[in-house]
């Protein structure tokens, strides 16, 4: 209301041109019929949101940039596809769903961890081995941080450098070469290009700060490793 009231509706207009929307269709990749209630993330956003009974979805108001879209969907594999927003563009693209091979026994699924307790477990297990910079989600709560910069600006060994309102701010390991950028997972996924400090820190459940090569597990390493990584796990993941 307050911006409103400064720059008048045509400021107001402006805004809303310059946002997106991403719009598409699901569909089975090998019979190309839709694939309903299917649940989807943007990474990086709040709100997740679902297919309707033809396999489509909708999600506007979006700012320009990288996105990641996430699915999962009963009787799938889980998929993901980085996405790329112009200003007021309306992205619109069909995406084909991988069916699982095996239908697995509901009895047998039901005996075994499921995935958000196995990734807890993982979690769990990679904080006690000792290597890396841990923050769990009771930590996030304590902390009250609104964006991901806010987690990690105490964290040893992590350096927060800001040039400037224009040039945004970056991460850099301590012990890594000059403007070596880390590089970020999202739910296990590559996320570098879609990653920034300004992430909402609603919906992240866990935090992973491996800043040496050393200190990287193997499942995390990608190219030489000497620029650290950062592990985001989200709520919205694969439950």
């Amino acid at each position: 209301m307050a911006l409103g009231a400064w720059y008048g509706p045509p400021a107001q207009a402006a805004v809303q041109r310059r946002t997106g929307a991403i719009t598409g269709r699901l569909v089975d990749r090998q019979s190309h019929s839709p694939v309903s209630g299917a649940r989807l993330a943007l990474l990086g956003t709040p709100v997740g949101f679902v297919s309707d009974s033809e396999g489509r979805f909708a999600k506007d108001s979006l700012r320009p940039g990288d996105y990641l879209l996430q699915v999962r969907a009963l009787g799938y594999a889980v998929a993901a596809w980085p996405l790329q927003l112009g200003a007021g563009e309306v992205l619109h693209q069909d995406f084909e769903l991988e069916p699982l091979p095996v239908q697995l026994d509901p009895v047998l699924v039901e005996r075994q961890p499921r995935f958000a307790e196995q990734r807890r477990r993982e979690f769990e297990r990679r904080r006690s081995g000792g290597r890396g910079y841990f923050i769990t989600e009771e930590q996030i709560r304590q902390a009250s941080a609104h964006i991901l910069s806010d987690l990690l600006r105490n964290v040893p060994g992590v350096h927060i450098q800001c040039r400037g309102a224009a040039a945004g701010c970056v991460v850099r390991m301590a012990r890594a070469p000059r403007d070596c950028r880390p590089d970020y997972f999202v739910d296990a996924f590559p996320a570098t290009y879609s990653t920034s400090l300004d992430m909402p820190t609603t919906g992240i459940i866990g935090v992973e700060i491996y800043r040496t090569l050393s200190e990287t597990p193997l499942e995390f390493v990608r190219g030489n490793g000497q620029c650290g990584t950062i592990v985001i796990w989200t709520r919205s993941g694969p439950g």
